[in-house]
C-alpha cells in the first residue's frame, strides 16, 4: 500500500513541477517578462527603467 501511495506522490510533484520548469525555461532566454507579477502593471515610462532581458535571467536563477 506504501508503495502506491509513494508513486502516486511522485506524480503529483511531477506534474506540479512541469510548468515551473517549462516558465524557467522561457525566463531564461530572456523571453516572457510580461508574465512576472507587477511588471505587467506598469506603465511604458516604468518599463523603461528596467532590462528585461536582464530582469527575466535573474527570476530565472530565483525559480
Amino acid at each position: 500500500m506504501k508503495i502506491e501511495t509513494r508513486y502516486g506522490e511522485c506524480i503529483v510533484c511531477f506534474i506540479i513541477m512541469i510548468p515551473f520548469l517549462i516558465f524557467a525555461i522561457v525566463l531564461s532566454q530572456g523571453k516572457g517578462v510580461f508574465l512576472l507579477a507587477g511588471y505587467n502593471t506598469m506603465s511604458d515610462s516604468e518599463k523603461e527603467k528596467y532590462n528585461e532581458k536582464a530582469l527575466a535571467i535573474f527570476m530565472d536563477k530565483v525559480m
